[in-house]
């Protein structure tokens, strides 16, 4: 597990709020793993694995589904500071895991640049941009759906170009196949 992604948790699963929780664990990693396991079965040549990863595919939005069920609820239920405060964790969260999904270590050994460095010219490819359509094309129109992209956090979505993400059918409106 990479510092990223084991700093996420950390602060995800310490935090005594139940819905942080909710939203780091059911709505942003399990939506950046459905992503990931849907690549892989539209890629994967294997019929085995293609199935297995279906019925996995299955069982993981469920758990999104049920976290966008409960959430929608109780977060209508917040004052707006609360609100906006659900809303940075959840933006805060999506840059850790974006983070997490660049792998920075090698090239800054190749070329002999700093972690950052590498991180920077990984991600101002052209070939990035699809890469994050993979995998937030299934988080920000769930974020969307419980209301956690607020006016005051969209700029900052729209500056890792991530926003226009949002405007994918959500888990809940059943994009599964």
């Amino acid at each position: 597990m990479n510092k990223n992604l084991k700093a996420l948790l950390d602060k995800t699963l310490t935090d005594p709020r139940w819905d942080l929780k909710f939203i780091g664990m059911q709505i942003v990693i399990e939506g950046l793993a459905l992503a990931a396991f849907q690549t892989t079965k539209e890629t994967s040549n294997c019929p085995l694995l293609r199935q297995l990863v279906h019925y996995v595919i299955r069982d993981e939005a469920r758990h999104v589904t049920f976290g966008i069920n409960y959430l929608t609820e109780f977060l209508q239920t917040l004052s707006e500071e609360e609100l906006e405060e659900r809303a940075q964790f959840a933006y805060e969260a999506c840059v850790v895991m974006r983070r997490r999904i660049i792998n920075t270590e090698l090239p800054a050994k190749w070329f002999g640049i700093s972690e950052d460095e590498a991180f920077e010219l990984i991600v101002n490819q052209e070939n990035q941009d699809i890469f994050n359509n993979l995998l937030f094309n299934r988080v920000m129109p769930n974020l969307k759906k419980i209301g956690l992209l607020t006016e005051k956090i969209q700029p900052l979505y729209d500056e890792l170009k991530l926003l226009a993400f949002a405007e994918s059918d959500s888990d809940f409106e059943g994009r599964l196949g």
